[in-house]
């Protein structure tokens, strides 16, 4: 099998890369932390080349969470989620968690932000000031 590697992610992008839904084909920002944008910057320094194997990506997940000293079962689907949960926890609204999620469907949101009972408490005490 062979497998081609891409010199940047726009050539990538261009072969490999396509939306499920037009709700997928957004902007996602990075720049909600300086560790994310480390995280990603040092992964991006590691790594010059952007494979088109979804094999090859999981590998790199899975090294970079051994890196880390993460333990468990850590795959890209699993991260994704744990950022819709996370947001959700936050306080992100319905509307905007599926804007940055991609999701067709705002039900999907609204069952992230539901799982997150805590978020939902912290909500109303920061409301009724308590």
């Amino acid at each position: 099998m062979i497998c081609t590697y891409y010199r940047n992610s726009t050539d990538a992008l261009a072969s490999r890369w396509h939306p499920k839904t037009v709700t997928s084909a957004r902007s996602i920002p990075f720049d909600l932390s300086l560790r994310i944008e480390l995280c990603l910057e040092r992964f991006t320094k590691r790594y010059e080349e952007f494979p088109r194997s979804r094999s090859t990506v999981n590998r790199r997940v899975t090294e970079a969470a051994e890196q880390a000293d993460l333990s468990g079962r850590i795959y890209p689907h699993c991260l994704r989620a744990t950022s819709a949960s996370h947001h959700a926890y936050k306080g992100v609204a319905p509307v905007p968690l599926q804007a940055l999620m991609g999701w067709s469907d705002l039900a999907t949101a609204q069952k992230y932000i539901r799982i997150s009972g805590t978020a939902t408490a912290d909500a109303l005490r920061q409301v009724h000031h308590r």
